[in-house]
């Protein structure tokens, strides 16, 4: 029987070796990948191979994912938005010369 992880959608980790993930090691990597582009399926299988208290340490961490997003994760871990990197960066400052014509 395959393992928690590997039951994980492979897509998601269409840029690294599948294979050489570890559950330990790359923890933070799996869970913003599966809190960022996973579904329910992944979302289930990663409360079954990590704890609350992780999912919720890490996703704060994630370093960009669009508004929805952080919304959902906000209301279901009940994480106050700004408490998420990705809103705290959010830049207020115009475009560089290079984007001008």
């Amino acid at each position: 029987m395959p393992s928690k992880l590997e039951q994980l959608n492979k897509t998601l980790f269409w840029d690294v070796d599948f294979k050489k993930l570890d559950c330990k090691k790359n923890a933070d990597f799996i869970i913003k990948r599966v809190l960022s582009f996973g579904d329910e399926k992944d979302y289930s299988l990663l409360r079954e191979i990590y704890d609350l208290g992780k999912l919720k340490k890490t996703a704060v961490k994630i370093g960009w994912a669009d508004k929805r997003t952080i919304n959902f994760w906000s209301l279901v871990f009940n994480i106050p938005l700004q408490s998420f990197i990705c809103i705290k960066r959010l830049s207020t400052q115009r475009p560089g010369a290079f984007l001008k014509r």
